[in-house]
């Protein structure tokens, strides 16, 4: 099983802060499948960047996408942050 954290943008949709993911997810990309199903859109704030993954308290910044999940794993959503 898997823990997602989801930021308070998305809390609403989901009804929840955190969702319990115990579908067989392997990746991040399996991983926004499944969040797609329960929050439907989700698939577009992933694929616009509006979101960033931190695993287990580490922040993926690279090969988003084939980031290995494992059971037990925490993932957190982090809105993306921007200005100048």
């Amino acid at each position: 099983m898997l823990t997602v954290h989801l930021p308070a943008s998305l809390q609403r949709d989901a009804g929840a802060a955190s969702l319990a993911v115990t579908e067989p997810v392997g990746t991040i990309a399996e991983l926004v499948e499944v969040l797609e199903r329960r929050v439907p859109g989700f698939r577009s704030l992933f694929d616009d960047a509006l979101l960033n993954f931190a695993v287990n308290d580490e922040l993926v910044l690279h090969r988003v996408r084939d980031r290995p999940l494992a059971d037990g794993d925490v993932v957190e959503l982090i809105p993306t942050i921007s200005g100048g």
